[in-house]
């Protein structure tokens, strides 16, 4: 008789039996791994709908440990069918393996990613390529200088076809992922896109060229490599100086001037150069000089001897324009002290110093660029350009040079113009207890009681005139009026104008009442800059009010005493303000402010502002790319400042 089997044989055999099933069960993850790249269509397309189906329960469930489990399991399995034969470019089932592996968040997807990315064909893997290479982006810090995906974002770049709007997107994306993953070793390729010859030349081909170009020079400045910036340097200004035909719509001649699309490149170069920062200084100090018998400086300035600008003027001196622009992109104390030398030289002529003042003021402002303006100033046999150096001294937000202005004022030899220049930049940088000496020195040099011409108002009345009166009072006009028409409903209804336009006195008043109220109170000179700015947002762009005007006085002066006692976390707020800003002159006064206000430089207040940038783009802010135009080299130099080592404000 048969014995029977003892019950821990017997559950043996029943796990057994059931693993056995779930292997060749379609619903679980096992088969579904196993038959990936079936022979058989139909079990392919049921495994991978299968994991497809798996992978959302899991990334639903929020569940770590089973989300876990099923990215050991199926990952690479997933990431190999990808790249395998047996599957079609462009199948349905290609398309579903790369949704799971885009959204997995996972290292080991890496060469289902590479094979999408490499194998880009414009208009065939749009979807997979844009899914791959938005996932690298999103998981940057774990393809690190991955030359696998560097190689493959750069034969993808060379594939893109930019007239094709899809597709030129793409080539962005593929730009950015460059730069993301830091691809280093892909430098001399990314460089050679570049320096690839461009003539400028408004055809379809270089067009396409001049796109990969302007991708390919965003990526070096992130790239950052110094082993390139001669290279960079060489490069913008080959681009700048190409200039292409044209017909002239006035007069139907062909003429020549600088390529749009060859200068837009050049124009992305020197962005990318002033990112690098430093090493670029030395190459390029000796174009901003001009210098003569640098053969370098002498080879550049023959291919701009015909330069025509974009606009149509002439400038065979636009190479050093351009070398000035970049130099003063890169913002270091470096730089300043460069510039500074050569402005306070009494050898320097006043037509070379008057530029180098200009780039001066535009730079961290510490001890020996303020001396070196001063000097500079001294040094001067210019009336004119004297005039124009305590003009721009307001552009430092350097409270310090308050005293110095003042004197220039008093001095006897200054004539109005020189004074009225000296106080004007004055009336910003003076904090609360320099307002009676500036007070007083308003009333010696006798302007307390004229008007200030930067800040014109004219208010109408009601009031009919007579356009064809003369002698009419000096502070009243006789203009249309801006809304209403004459009785016959057509004709212009014309009014008397009054001149509102405040005296220098008005206006020292409404400064001194913030200095009075705020004093060195950082966050009090904020809320007074919101509160001004409203106002002035409230007259718009062409209704000009005396109230929008005595606004926009209060909204300056709290924006330089701002720049001048903020510290790092008061520009963070000041950067998120910014969208909350119609009127320009405001948001003019906050760029200014954040360039100025931090000369140690600020990773925070860099990131706040790239922040800013990016969620304009995804709104699709009309203004968006002009504002990054204008923010991004701020960021950068707040980023080049602090890995400089210069201290926080």
């Amino acid at each position: 008789m048969r014995r029977p089997l003892r019950p821990f044989v017997f559950g043996v055999f029943v796990a057994l039996s059931l693993s056995l099933i779930g292997c060749d069960d379609p619903k679980s993850l096992e088969w579904q791994v196993k038959h990936l790249t079936d022979p058989n269509p139909l079990d392919r397309s049921r495994a991978i709908e299968g994991a497809a189906q798996a992978w959302r329960n899991v990334d639903q469930s929020g569940k770590p440990e089973q989300k876990k489990e099923f990215l050991d399991k199926a990952i690479e399995p997933l990431a190999k069918a990808y790249t395998d034969d047996s599957l079609k470019e462009a199948s349905k089932d290609r398309k579903k393996i790369m949704d799971i592996l885009s959204q997995a968040d996972d290292k080991r997807a890496k060469p289902a990613f590479v094979h999408a990315i490499k194998n880009y064909k414009p208009g065939d893997n749009d979807d997979e390529a844009k899914s791959a290479t938005r996932s690298v982006i999103k998981n940057k810090d774990q393809f690190q200088g991955d030359g696998d995906l560097g190689a493959a974002l750069v034969t993808a770049l060379k594939a893109v076809k930019f007239a094709d709007r899809r597709s030129g997107e793409l080539g962005a994306m593929y730009g950015d992922a460059l730069s993301a993953i830091k691809a280093t070793g892909q430098k001399n390729d990314v460089l050679a896109i570049v320096t690839t010859p461009n003539d400028g030349q408004d055809t379809v081909p270089n067009k396409e060229l001049a796109g990969r170009q302007a991708i390919a020079a965003q990526a070096l400045g992130d790239l950052a490599d110094a082993s390139n910036v001669q290279a960079m340097i060489d490069a913008m200004f080959e681009h700048a100086s190409k200039l292409a035909k044209r017909k002239d719509p006035t007069t139907g001649e062909e003429v020549e001037q600088a390529s749009p699309l060859t200068t837009a490149v050049s124009m992305i170069l020197g962005g990318s150069i002033a990112k690098i920062g430093e090493p670029a200084i030395a190459p390029l100090m000796p174009f901003v000089k001009d210098e003569d018998g640098n053969k370098s400086v002498q080879a550049v300035k023959e291919k701009f001897k015909k330069y025509i600008s974009p606009g149509g003027s002439g400038k065979p001196t636009a190479y050093v324009d351009i070398a000035t622009t970049t130099v003063a992109n890169i913002g270091l104390p470096k730089v300043a002290h460069e510039i500074a030398g050569i402005v306070r030289n009494k050898a320097t002529k006043d037509a070379d110093r008057k530029p180098l003042i200009g780039l001066l003021v535009s730079l961290p402002a510490d001890e020996t660029v303020q001396s070196a303006i001063k000097e500079g100033y001294a040094n001067s046999t210019s009336d004119k350009l004297k005039t124009d150096i305590a003009a721009s001294a307001s552009r430092l937000m350097q409270k310090e040079m308050t005293d110095w202005l003042l004197a220039i004022a008093e001095d006897k030899k200054a004539n109005e113009d020189l004074k009225t220049a000296a106080l004007g930049s004055a009336i910003w940088l003076a904090p609360k207890d320099k307002m009676g000496a500036l007070k007083a020195a308003y009333d010696k040099a006798k302007l307390s009681d004229k008007r200030d011409p930067m800040w014109r108002v004219m208010e109408h009345s009601e009031k009919e005139c007579d356009p064809k009166a003369k002698n009419m009072p000096k502070d009243q006009q006789c203009e249309a009026h801006p809304e209403k028409k004459g009785k016959d409903g057509k004709s212009d209804l014309y009014v008397i104008w009054h001149d509102k336009t405040p005296k220098y006195s008005e206006e020292l008043k409404l400064v001194q009442e913030v200095t009075d109220k705020c004093d060195q109170d950082a966050k009090c000179y904020f809320t007074e800059f919101q509160a001004a700015v409203k106002e002035v947002d409230k007259q718009g762009f062409t209704k000009v009010t005396s109230g929008g005007t005595a606004a926009g006085i209060k909204a300056q002066k709290a924006i330089w005493m701002l720049a001048e006692y903020g510290k790092e976390d008061d520009m963070v707020e000041l950067v998120k303000f910014m969208p909350n800003i119609t009127s320009p002159a405001p948001r003019s006064y906050v760029q200014m402010a954040l360039d100025r206000s931090l000369p140690g430089g600020s990773a925070k207040v860099a990131d706040a502002i790239s922040k800013l940038v990016k969620s304009e783009r995804e709104k699709g802010s009309e203004t968006a790319n002009r504002e990054a135009a204008q923010l991004e080299p701020i960021a950068n130099k707040l980023r080049a400042r602090a890995a400089s080592g210069g201290g926080k404000k």
